[in-house]
């Protein structure tokens, strides 16, 4: 395992190997300044000549590879687990707001377009114009809709939605914070075809015929494709759309998600945990996600150094000819570097919440005037206790891990990066008493392991 280093002044140099680096700690030439992944840093004044260090980035909707190689060799693998939480909670807090504005305001009238940021604006005028358009109807009427007059103008940028700002936001966090010299990134463009992901023998004008061309809406289609029969007991009475994965879950109305049963089936399945047929079905949900952030990913990478794309096609070639596993952290190996072989370690990391969000006065109470805070149930809202906090990275009996929540006066949980409690093997609770823990560092929204 490499050891990072950074100089006096401040600047990432090039990684040495445990033994310098404890030669150098031993003479009190350098100090740590972070454990995972470790690094110090000089205490005097060095040579700080570098060598160039690419980059290599392999974007995904819930798994990021990110490698950095120079000359051939991996220097640098890290895996990102992100969030794929945001949009249940936003969604969660703007009900619980339209709940509350409604039994405190019910007689005030709503705001019309209140958010600006959302709002494109006429480059004209600089009055609002309509979505995706960078002027107004009033303007394009003046010139009888010729926009020869406004070609040079640029369109306005649109923001993208939270969820996904948040996953590319972390990554360019991530990339920061590699503790190496960066001098190129190497981002793997992407392009997906969905109707192709599906039926790659698809041609022409069949993109233009999909399962909803011959038939009124996907109901009707759902039931045409299985017979106007029950897929479950075969009846042809009371039938009804099943979706497989649910809508509140990101399911969505197409067909490969979709399954006929008849009303008792349905409702046997939902109650009662009725087992279906198996259907091939299809979730492309990780890749919009991907393709829709990319521009808004590039543009903010390019704040760094300087950015470079490659395709998909191009690092299968290499990593096959190499005749190396397909995994995130590989293919960042080969992007950053087609010579590169990649390392028998990497580094771990994801994105977690920092609070759990306060929710408790949702429930109305008659006559409160005050907030309640008094209730046992605030408890689980506590993020620091005894000089812990919450994520913390901690050593209990042997083993590493974080803080995932308290409980009680003095007990927390802990888990390692996957999720898993680490306690005490003679007991059968999983609470630790924080006496018998001992702290290591602090973490905010980011652990690595």
């Amino acid at each position: 395992m490499k050891v990072y280093v950074k100089s006096q002044s401040g600047k990432w140099l090039m990684p040495t190997n445990p033994a310098n680096a404890r030669i150098l700690l031993k003479q009190g030439k350098a100090k740590v300044i972070q454990r995972t992944p470790f690094a110090v840093q000089l205490l005097y004044e060095a040579t700080e000549h570098i060598q160039p260090v690419t980059v290599g980035i392999d974007d995904g909707g819930i798994h990021v590879g990110i490698a950095a190689a120079s000359h051939g060799q991996s220097l640098f693998q890290q895996e990102v687990v992100l969030r794929s939480d945001i949009k249940s909670k936003l969604d969660t807090r703007r009900q619980y707001r339209r709940f509350r504005r409604h039994r405190k305001t019910r007689y005030r009238k709503p705001r019309f377009l209140n958010r600006k940021q959302s709002i494109p604006t006429c480059k004209v005028c600089g009055k609002n114009a309509p979505a995706s358009k960078v002027i107004c109807r009033a303007c394009l009427k003046k010139v009888n809709g010729v926009h020869q007059k406004y070609a040079k103008i640029k369109k306005s940028v649109f923001r993208i939605p939270p969820s996904i700002k948040a996953k590319k936001d972390i990554i360019v966090r991530v990339v920061k914070q590699i503790p190496l010299p960066i001098s190129q990134i190497v981002l793997e463009d992407v392009y997906f075809d969905f109707q192709a992901m599906e039926n790659p023998d698809i041609l022409g004008e069949q993109y233009q015929h999909g399962a909803l061309f011959y038939h009124k809406n996907f109901k009707q289609a759902c039931l045409v494709r299985d017979g106007f029969k029950c897929r479950s007991c075969g009846a042809t009475s009371t039938l009804q759309c099943h979706h497989i994965k649910p809508r509140a879950d990101g399911g969505t109305d197409k067909l490969s998600n979709l399954m006929t049963l008849c009303e008792g089936c349905h409702e046997k399945h939902h109650k009662d945990s009725l087992k279906l047929p198996k259907q091939k079905s299809s979730f492309y949900i990780s890749a919009a996600h991907v393709q829709q952030g990319k521009q808004y990913l590039q543009n903010e990478l390019l704040k760094i150094t300087p950015l470079q794309t490659t395709f998909g096609y191009i690092t299968s070639h290499y990593r096959n000819k190499a005749g190396i596993e397909k995994s995130h952290i590989n293919d960042a190996v080969i992007i950053a570097n087609k010579q590169a072989i990649p390392l028998d370690w990497q580094i771990k990391t994801k994105h977690v919440q920092l609070r759990k969000r306060s929710l408790h006065e949702a429930t109305a109470r008659k006559g409160r005037k005050t907030r309640n805070r008094t209730q046992k149930r605030n408890n689980k809202n506590v993020f620091t206790l005894k000089g812990f906090n919450r994520w913390d990275t901690v050593r209990y009996k042997g083993k590493v891990g974080f803080i995932s929540g308290f409980t009680g006066a003095s007990a927390c949980y802990i888990v390692d990066i996957e999720g898993n409690y680490i306690k005490n093997p003679i007991k059968k609770y999983k609470q630790v008493n924080l006496r018998k823990v001992s702290l290591i560092c602090r973490n905010q929204t980011i652990i690595s392991q």
